[in-house]
């Protein structure tokens, strides 16, 4: 039976009982998801609040259960929980790109639906389209499989197609309708009424990153006769291995800790000798004394098990930064006063 005194509380008054009833972390975890004026009228009540009997503390939480039993449903407010927990989970970077795709809802059901084909059949949907159709569906794809798509196409084709990516503004309505179109037989889709940024120079480095060194060379070379000024901003925004000499040594032991050995000095073999030096400055002395015999026993390997290996340490490197867990250079974690 419910005490006439509970009753008479306000919501404010219950909540900071329930808070004070759960202990500081799980309080602290919930005050987190409220906003600035609900904290501080809470916390204000919570500051002149008495010490509770057993009994009181009972009462809270049935009073607690008895009004979550009889409620249908618990308010949320849903798209500001699932941006937060999405940043939290994948960093603000990813997170953003998620978002982007989830508010285009059904309108990228066809291009979604390329995502489950093998990229040798992709290829083959979008090989005799417009180049900018081609662009729009290879930016859409992900870095990972929009390299395996580029495989399959012909080479002088990939080069027109990199730059019509890197180069593209916003898709408006009239561009989606289109691809809508020439897809209708494949798949299924419906025209989005708002404008999404698919492309762009740091998607096309992206890609370039995820591809055989030899290939990546071939085309960012092409590239750079057809269109220097393009090729450069591509470059800009590649992360190569080399570039993790510019990662300050507070982060690049975070990246340490994500590598295994045996494939770190396997990508170490042949690299610049100042990486070496960085990778051993950042290790305890005993670890590093290990880590030298180890690259000293290494005997000949392929050419393309060190590129293996690099790509590993390179993919581990950016999602700590897409996590916004590490800098990728001492500029990139300036701070503006």
């Amino acid at each position: 039976m419910r005490s006439r005194r509970n009753a008479r509380k306000t919501g404010t008054e219950k909540a900071a009982q329930l808070l004070m009833v759960m202990g500081e972390q799980g309080a602290a975890n919930v005050l987190k998801l409220l906003r600035n004026d609900e904290v501080q009228k809470i916390g204000a009540e919570m500051t002149y609040m008495g010490e509770m009997s057993t009994d009181e503390v009972n009462l809270v939480l049935r009073s607690f259960l008895d009004q979550c039993s009889t409620d249908d449903s618990i308010s949320i407010e849903a798209g500001r929980y699932t941006k937060d927990v999405l940043i939290q989970a994948l960093g603000s970077e990813a997170a953003e790109s998620i978002l982007e795709k989830i508010t285009l809802g059904g309108n990228t059901r066809g291009l979604d639906s390329l995502k489950w084909m093998e990229p040798q059949l992709i290829a083959g949907i979008i090989e005799n389209e417009h180049p900018q159709i081609q662009a729009i569906v290879v930016s859409y794809l992900g870095a990972e499989l929009s390299g395996e798509v580029l495989t399959y196409l012909p080479e002088n084709s990939v080069v027109e197609l990199c730059i019509r990516m890197a180069e593209m503004e916003p898709i408006d309505p009239a561009a989606l309708e289109e691809l809508n179109s020439s897809l209708e037989k494949q798949v299924e889709g419906v025209v989005s009424k708002q404008s999404s940024e698919m492309g762009g120079a740091k998607n096309v480095a992206n890609i370039f990153n995820t591809l055989e060194k030899s290939f990546e060379e071939s085309i960012i070379s092409k590239i750079t006769e057809s269109n220097n000024e393009t090729a450069m901003r591509i470059q800009e925004e590649m992360f190569v291995f080399d570039d993790l000499k510019k990662i300050p040594d507070k982060d690049f032991q975070l990246v340490l800790r994500e590598v295994a050995t045996d494939v770190l000095v396997l990508a170490l073999k042949g690299a610049d000798k100042a990486l070496e030096e960085k990778v051993l400055r950042n290790m305890s002395t005993r670890a590093a004394e290990i880590f030298t015999e180890d690259m000293e026993g290494l005997g000949p390997v392929k050419v393309t098990e060190v590129e293996t290996a690099q790509k590993e340490i390179l993919v581990a490197t950016k999602q700590l930064a897409d996590s916004d867990k590490i800098v990728l250079s001492v500029d990139s974690g300036a701070m503006i006063g």
